[in-house]
């Protein structure tokens, strides 16, 4: 059994970006639908390109997530004016964050110059400059459908064509657009059915689907660093308590993506509670608690149970004092009642905003005081303290290379920034 169905990789990707900006999410999906579109016609009507069903689902995703890199710009209330204007630095932070955290990173440069004008292609290589251009076409469809008419150029599509976006891109646009009535599926709806139907048609490998959930944990890090290294450090820390406690190795896979997804609410708390540098009142806490009902809210139908009921009880005791349901002992399982020492262990020995990390005694000094009190597994934390340094160093290897990954997206991005002048 599946963590997840191929038909629900894009449904959790919609329900978690569209929480952040469903602007964003609605042009991703438009977009991605012309593009698919597009690509159908030639595979039905064509003989110069054709496209594997792989293929096709890829490049659709690509489509969908093209403008991954806005979500990292604070309040985006118009996606067209970082479409028409404000061009390279969310395509680059784009292409990068596909590149290094998604399952598509062998195609992500198509991201990268999805804006760039047809007439420059000439000054860049790459394997997938057909894509380049039915995208860039889709992406400028779906804008120039959003932007109100003083802003448009009415005569926009005649006055640039093979200078702002390729002239046979647009008219197989128009020849799929005849064929099955692209802007009447966009109006009705149906659109959504079809990309549905496209990605449940693909049997999707396991490491393909895992690849799409741990980016989606990654695009917390567009609004804190912190919690995407806490969220690791509790996968960590939970993997290496769930072994010493025998776990079988399918308690173990539940337990990796209940980690993993744990927090995943935490894309809807807004930042200035999630980075809080004070202790947060009554109301504040509140909200912060909220993130629990809001991770199941995202998870609820889309991955499987055992997975689900893992994430989103990481905050329960054995004794009824936890949230969001007040559960005890006797409603959780093992692994549920790992993750919560994982997540504890996790939140003391991270730096956070609003505290520097723990040392080795305080952290088992509080630990071994809620196990005393019943609120947690006491076999777990005695395992904890009789492996803590071990623990510790394994996570400290993985951290190290998670690190690594964030400072050379920061540093690619500055080059590619750099060598991009040259088209502003």
């Amino acid at each position: 059994m599946s963590v997840i169905s191929s038909k629900d990789v894009n449904e959790i990707i919609r329900k978690t970006l569209g929480i952040i900006n469903n602007k964003i999410m609605k042009h991703g999906e438009i977009t991605g639908y012309i593009l698919y579109k597009m690509m159908e016609y030639e595979n039905t009507y064509s003989s110069e390109h054709h496209y594997t069903e792989q293929e096709l689902v890829d490049y659709t995703m690509l489509g969908i997530l093209h403008d991954i890199g806005l979500y990292k710009e604070d309040n985006v209330k118009n996606v067209s004016d970082f479409e028409t204007k404000n061009l390279w630095p969310h395509s680059i932070y784009g292409f990068l964050f596909l590149k290094y955290l998604s399952p598509m990173g062998d195609k992500a440069e198509i991201v990268l110059y999805h804006h760039l004008d047809y007439n420059r292609h000439n000054l860049i290589q790459s394997r997938y400059m057909h894509i380049i251009e039915l995208l860039s076409l889709a992406d400028k469809m779906d804008t120039f459908m959003n932007l109100k008419e003083e802003s448009l150029e009415q005569d926009y599509f005649s006055k640039y064509r093979d200078i702002k976006f390729s002239g046979a891109a647009l008219d197989l646009f128009h020849k799929a657009q005849e064929r099955y009535g692209i802007t009447e599926n966009l109006i009705n709806g149906k659109y959504r059915e079809e990309l549905d139907v496209l990605l449940a048609k693909r049997a999707f490998s396991e490491q393909y689907k895992r690849g799409f959930l741990e980016m989606l944990v990654y695009t917390i890090d567009f609004r804190s660093e912190h919690t995407v290294i806490h969220t690791l450090a509790t996968v960590n820390f939970a993997e290496q308590l769930g072994r010493l406690a025998r776990l079988s190795g399918r308690d173990l896979r539940d337990l990796h993506y209940g980690a993993l997804l744990h927090d995943l609410g935490k894309i809807a708390i807004p930042l200035n509670i999630l980075e809080s540098t004070g202790r947060l009142s009554d109301d504040e806490m509140k909200i912060m608690k909220a993130h629990v009902r809001i991770t199941e809210m995202i998870l609820e139908g889309v991955v499987d149970d055992a997975v689900l009921q893992i994430a989103v009880r990481h905050h329960e005791k054995l004794d009824g004092t936890g949230y969001h349901k007040g559960l005890t002992a006797a409603d959780l399982t093992l692994p549920q009642q790992i993750i919560a020492v994982a997540d504890i262990l996790s939140a003391l020995y991270g730096k956070r905003s609003y505290k520097e990390a723990f040392s080795k005694d305080k952290i088992l000094s509080i630990m071994n005081g809620d196990a005393d009190n019943g609120k947690i597994n006491k076999n777990v934390v005695q395992s904890l303290e009789r492996n803590y340094d071990k623990i510790i160093k394994e996570f400290e290897k993985e951290k190290e290379n998670t690190i690594g990954l964030y400072l050379k997206i920061k540093e690619q991005y500055e080059i590619i920034s750099e060598r991009f002048k040259i088209f502003e």
